[in-house]
């Protein structure tokens, strides 16, 4: 039960400071003094308690009384849950990989909702990182999947949103996506792109449509960040990496 609070304590916290990241990274670098994104005034210790200052100010700031974005206790809880999730599943020889892997999909998912934009300081920067941690046994691939997977990563969006421009005139997926997809592969492999393409697609597709029907955009070319949906693909096959592979050998 300890250990337990504390997972929830510690990944609450590392949540909060995983929110500054994605939104400064695209808004102007990383700074150790918080403030509002409207007013920009200084924020205190009692205004930055993740979920619960958010939820005693009303979703307003302090000082400005205008709305704090949703994302910042949206992101906080989703850290909570996917990092409980991947201490609790994942083989503990992983963990400081999948840790890391999984921080830079909660960033690129926040900065992707905020902003459409992923930055490559979590993206292409990292996939040296676990190439490294492949070679030092730290992952559950080899090498040379992991080298494969970031190469794959990249090139298969690539191809797939070139074909698609040719047939419909219109971007299907952003550069961003292809680092990203070049960073999950150099992390989970060949087979961690293609099911997280697959996951994400599904996923997309499902809260996407979801999304526009009940905004009344169905009709409209509105764009939706995909990054997102291909960070959840990735997490869930590192969470069930030993089900999920277990399935494909079997078929």
């Amino acid at each position: 039960m300890i250990e337990l609070i504390f997972l929830f304590l510690f990944f609450l916290v590392w949540g909060s400071f995983l929110n500054v990241v994605g939104h400064r990274l695209i808004n102007g670098g990383i700074s150790f003094r918080s403030h509002c994104p409207q007013c920009k005034h200084v924020l205190s210790f009692q205004d930055l308690i993740p979920l619960i200052s958010y939820a005693l100010l009303g979703g307003n700031c302090r000082h400005c009384s205008k709305k704090i974005s949703w994302l910042y206790p949206a992101i906080e809880l989703f850290t909570v849950l996917s990092m409980m999730a991947g201490y609790y599943a994942i083989d503990e020889s992983y963990h400081l990989a999948f840790f890391i892997f999984f921080s830079a999909l909660i960033v690129t998912i926040r900065s992707d909702l905020e902003h459409m934009l992923i930055s490559q300081w979590v993206t292409i920067a990292l996939i040296p990182v676990g190439l490294l941690l492949s070679f030092f046994d730290q992952l559950p691939i080899l090498p040379l999947n992991s080298v494969l997977g970031a190469a794959v990563g990249y090139f298969l969006p690539w191809l797939i949103g070139k074909l698609f421009f040719l047939v419909t005139k219109k971007v299907g997926i952003g550069e961003g996506d292809f680092d990203l997809l070049a960073f999950i592969g150099a992390f989970i492999g060949i087979v961690g792109v293609w099911i997280s393409l697959l996951f994400g697609s599904i996923l997309g597709s499902i809260i996407g449509g979801i999304y526009l029907y009940g905004t009344g955009q169905m009709r409209r070319h509105t764009a939706l960040p995909f990054g997102p949906f291909l960070a959840a693909g990735a997490m869930l096959y590192a969470l069930f990496y030993d089900i999920i592979n277990e399935l494909l050998m079997g078929s």
